[in-house]
This record gives structure tokens, C-alpha cells and sequence, in this order.
């Protein structure tokens, strides 16, 4: 009865940004870098609608539809936590880093052949912090990264009621970003050697390669924003 109303539920919630997302153009380049079987899309975090474009950029790719999942930094309630589930498929981790649950699973799904999407700035989204959770995923699975860059979006506030979050999102996106366009970039494959005598410091090295190819610039890594504070 549960997993019943939380499917009703996210119906409601999910289908209108779904038909929304529908009515934004959508410009797609790079498919041809889509490796096959098991690998990490690394999108850049750009509006509410990140995640219906990149199923529609897809949706040739029956493999990838079918049996992707994300791994969310996500910072609401439980009820929030099982709706996102339910609807998407997936894992969520939690500040913390206490529960490795997640980080298993996601491997797991890896070794299956089977995609695995993660939004390197985690929730943090235009603050220029990445993490390494990407990298780790990529040397522990030898997958390989797939940078997607998504040029434009629009966020809405987090305390907007759930009745006109759909409409306000619609508003903003036919103001500000009429279409949108995806960029899949060239696979970079972890060098396993070099993470097993380096470690944590490699995957910063896997982490800076992975944003010089989803951003102009070289933003510092969490780590790096650690240690400039502590200084």
C-alpha cells in the first residue's frame, strides 16, 4: 500500500515537469561517446530539468533508459528520500559518509554493465565545489566517466510550495532558457595503477580532469576548499 500511494504520488509530482521538460528545445551533441555497458555520466547541475533532458537525450538508448540509476546528495526528510526512489531508481548518500550502503550499491550496478548517473557538485550546485565520489566510482568499478555538459537551466527556490513548483519552473524556463543544449564529451577511463600507488591524491588529479571538461574554468575541489579554509 506504501509503494502504491508513494507511485501515485510521484505521478502527480514527476509527469508535469516530464510534459514540461517536453516543451523546452533540446539540442544534443556527442552521442557517439556513449560507451557500452556499465559507466559514471557526470552532468553538470543546472536547473530542475536536468534530469528529464538527459532521459530525453536518451531516449534511443534502451539500455541506458531502462536500467539507469542516480546517485543523489540529497538533503530532505525520509518520505522525500523514498518518493525520489520510487520514481527514479537509485541510491541516496548522506553527509555523513557514514553509510557505505549506497556507494556498494552503486558498484554493484557498475559491475552489472549497467549506468550509473552522479551530479559531481552533489547538491551544491553553482557553488564550484566538486566532489570525488565520481572518481572513486570510476577506479573502483574501472568504468569510465562520461562528462555531459548542459549549457543552461533554471533553479527554483526549495521552499516553493510543491502545488505551483511545476508552473513556476515552466515561467522561468520559457523566460530564461528556451532550449537547452547536452554535450556528451570523450570518456576519460581511470588509470588503475596510478589510484592504487596514489590514492585519495589521484582522485583528485581523476576530479580536476573530469571538471576541466564539463567547465571553462578549474574550480577547486572539495578538498582544496578544506585546505585553503584551514589555512
Amino acid at each position: 500500500m506504501v509503494n502504491f500511494l508513494l507511485k501515485f504520488v510521484g505521478f502527480l509530482a514527476f509527469l508535469p515537469m516530464e510534459l514540461i521538460a517536453a516543451l523546452i528545445k533540446l539540442k544534443v551533441y556527442g552521442r557517439e561517446h556513449i560507451p557500452q555497458g556499465g559507466y559514471i555520466l557526470c552532468p553538470t547541475h543546472m536547473g530542475d530539468l536536468d534530469a528529464y533532458f538527459i532521459r530525453r537525450s536518451l531516449h534511443n538508448n534502451p539500455h541506458f533508459d531502462k536500467w539507469n540509476r542516480y546517485l543523489y546528495r540529497l538533503e530532505s526528510g525520509p518520505w522525500a528520500h523514498r518518493l525520489f526512489l520510487t520514481w527514479w531508481g537509485g541510491w541516496i548518500l548522506e553527509d555523513t559518509g557514514k553509510n557505505l550502503r549506497p556507494l556498494r550499491g552503486a558498484l554493484q550496478w557498475l559491475e552489472q554493465e549497467r549506468p550509473v548517473t552522479i551530479f559531481p557538485e552533489g547538491h551544491h550546485h553553482g557553488e564550484s565545489t566538486f566532489y570525488h565520489g565520481a572518481a572513486f566510482l570510476a577506479c573502483r568499478s574501472d568504468k569510465p566517466l562520461l562528462p555531459l555538459v548542459i549549457d543552461r537551466g533554471v533553479f527554483v527556490a526549495q521552499r516553493t510550495p510543491f502545488y505551483v513548483f511545476s508552473f513556476l519552473v515552466l515561467w522561468r524556463y520559457l523566460r530564461r532558457a528556451r532550449q537547452v543544449t547536452l554535450r556528451f564529451c570523450e570518456p576519460l577511463h581511470p588509470d588503475l595503477e596510478r589510484y592504487h600507488h596514489e590514492g585519495h591524491r589521484y582522485l583528485e588529479c581523476l576530479t580536476k580532469q573530469l571538471v576541466k571538461q564539463i567547465t571553462k574554468e578549474e574550480p577547486p575541489t572539495s578538498c582544496q576548499d578544506r585546505r585553503e579554509k584551514q589555512k
